[in-house]
Order: structure tokens, then sequence, then C-alpha cells
């Protein structure tokens, strides 16, 4: 029964017998139940917890596991088979270290160990080995327990593989960026002092700087479509030379060849070269005379056991040509600037022909090219 002030009694009652035992009365005894029936309902409820995070544990997809600081592993929930692919009964009883390879980054397992014997707890990252050999990283989170003697460990971890491997792609990127940049600026610094060197007025620095830097734009917005890989001859060209067609004559400019590809090594200098050919053109050339015309052509050949690239840019209809008494920085660009090949500049009477073969060494970044 429950008292007024909400404590709990036991009530017993028994007759009362006196001496010469006869039944003359009751005894009625109150004994004070409230603190057990306190723990009897604390255990119960602890039971119904404890039963409750065990089918949370086990029904849960975040990998949640128990493993034995001296022995095996006791409890593997669903979501520990979904990332490592082990079940629970090719879990249970084997040393975890040994079932997922467990790995350390500048550290070893043993000095997790002594971590959580000193802290009672360790959080950080951890690689691990899933049943088909794939590697994974995973932040964890490790508790240990006493029970019984024993030394449990609780350890909960999160796959962040794929993070990891993209902060690797960006570190990666980031480095590659730096370096195209300062590449970059060197070539344009190169490109001021060259172009200031031979201009003639400041007017002439600016018109011909200005070009250049646009056929340098030109090229790089190509490779960062490709993400830096390299570009097609065919987009080389036509993002150099299509501002020199004309609508009312369409054989004016002509772009032939088929599918090559250049690296971004040589596709930037290629299209310099272009632009420097199809200035010349347009100032002094056949593109300077409204009957005048441009021919590239390219076709892709082996040449002692390389595919090479071989262009050839042909002037006609223009003016007579005669070869040019000084070289200037242009015709430094044309001729000397393309790493692995060998140009050749012919003043014919008819027009200029420049002959290109630009060696193309087999490999994704060294460039490659499929035969015409």
């Amino acid at each position: 029964m429950k008292s007024r002030d909400g404590r709990w009694y036991d009530l017993r009652l028994r007759p009362y017998r006196t001496v010469d035992d006869r039944i003359d009365g009751v005894v009625i005894t109150f004994v004070d139940v409230t603190e057990r029936l306190n723990v009897e309902q604390a255990l119960r409820a602890s039971e119904r917890t404890l039963r409750q995070d065990k089918r949370l544990v086990e029904i849960s997809h975040d990998p949640i596991f128990v493993w034995d600081f001296d022995d095996g592993i006791l409890e593997w929930n669903r979501g520990s088979e979904e990332l490592y692919g082990y079940s629970r009964a090719e879990a249970l009883g084997k040393r975890k270290e040994r079932l997922l390879g467990t790995s350390v980054p500048g550290a070893s397992f043993a000095e997790v160990q002594a971590s959580l014997l000193e802290k009672g707890s360790w959080s950080g990252e951890l690689r691990h080995r899933a049943k088909d050999g794939r590697e994974l990283t995973v932040e964890s989170r490790i508790v240990l327990d006493g029970t019984d003697g024993r030394r449990l460990a609780l350890e909960s971890t999160h796959d962040i593989t794929e993070r990891k491997d993209f902060e690797r792609r960006q570190q990666l990127l980031m480095r590659e960026l730096s370096h195209r940049i300062k590449n970059t600026l060197a070539v344009v610094q190169a490109i001021a002092h060259q172009t200031q060197r031979y201009s003639r007025s400041p007017e002439d620095f600016i018109a011909r700087f200005d070009g250049r830097l646009q056929a340098l734009s030109n090229a790089h917005a190509l490779l960062i479509g490709s993400s830096w890989t390299g570009a097609e001859v065919a987009a080389i060209a036509h993002s150099q030379l299509d501002a020199y067609r004309s609508a009312d004559n369409p054989d004016r400019l002509r772009i032939e060849g088929g599918p090559a590809t250049l690296p971004a090594d040589l596709a930037t200098p290629f299209g310099l070269v272009l632009h420097e050919l199809a200035t010349n053109a347009a100032k002094h050339g056949s593109l300077s005379q409204p009957g005048g015309s441009v021919t590239l052509r390219w076709t892709v050949a082996t040449v002692n056991d390389r595919p090479t690239l071989r262009v050839t840019w042909t002037e006609s209809g223009g003016p007579p040509v005669e070869p040019p008494r000084t070289t200037g920085f242009g015709g430094v660009l044309i001729e000397n600037g393309l790493p692995h090949a060998v140009v050749h500049r012919e003043f014919h009477p008819s027009g200029l022909v420049c002959t290109m073969e630009i060696s193309l060494r087999e490999g994704g970044e060294e460039g490659t090219a499929a035969p015409v």
C-alpha cells in the first residue's frame, strides 16, 4: 500500500494469540519497501533501455561494433556489414585489427590502444580494408568500458574515403593550377618583352601584344574545357583563324585535317604560331587581298616509330612574296616556338608555304593523335 507521503509499505496481517493459544485480535505489520521498489523499477527501465539501445545499434546504418580489448569482436551491426562487407557471423570472434587491417596514419594501432587505456576514449582517422579489398579511410570514435574485469571497446566509424580522395584531387589541382599560372605569366612576360623589342611604336606594340594575348587566351580556353589534358588541332585552328573568314568568300580560309590532339605543352604554342601566320598574312600576305586565300592542312604519320603531326600552311592569291630581310619576333615564334617540331618557311612568288612536323610523343600528357 502507498502512504500519503508517497512511500510504499508491505502490509502483513497475522492473528494475535494469547498465552493459552486463543485468537484475541490481529497483528498488523508495515514494512517500508519504497527503496526496494525504486531499485526494481530502475533495473526494469535500465533493461528496457539497454534492449532498445542494442536494437537501435543493430539496425543502424552507421557502422558500430564492440570488440574485446584482449580478444575478438563481440558485436557487429548492420552498418558494419554494409560498409565492410563481412557478415556478423564472419566478424564475431575475429580480432578487429586483423579483420580490417587497421592502420593509423602517422602512428600505430598499439598507440591507439595505449591512449584508450590512459584516457578511456580515442577519436581520429583510421584506414580499414573491406572484404573486397577496398582501402577505406574512416573517422573513428572508440570508448573503452570495463565490465566484469573485461576491457570492451565500443567503436563507431564514418566512411570519409570519397572526401579524402576529393581533398587529394583538390590539392593536386591547386598545385597544377599554381604551376600553370606561373608558366602562363612567364609566357606573357616573354611575349611582352619581345613584342616591345620589335615594335615600331607604342601603338604597334599595343596592337601586337593584344593580339598575342588573345591568341594565348583562346588556346587556354580550350585547355580549360578539357581539364588541361589537351586540345583538338581543329579546335585550335578554328579558335585562331575563324575571325579571318569571309561570308562572301567561303574558300578564303580552308581548314582540313582529321582527328588529332595536342597536349597542353604543344597546344598553346601551336595556337600562337597560327596567330602569327594569320596576322602576317592579313598584313602582308594572301589575306591582305580580296582574292587571296589560306589553306591549313594536317595529317598524322609515323616518323622514326613516333606519331608525327604534319601541318602545312599554304597562301595563294596574294601579292608577290619575298623573304624578309630581318627576322622579327613573329618569325622567331613561328620557327622556334614549337617544342619537338621542325618548322620551315618557304617564300614562293605565289605565296608563303610553312610546313611543321610536330613530334607527338606517345602518352596521355605528351600527346596523342589519330592517323588520317
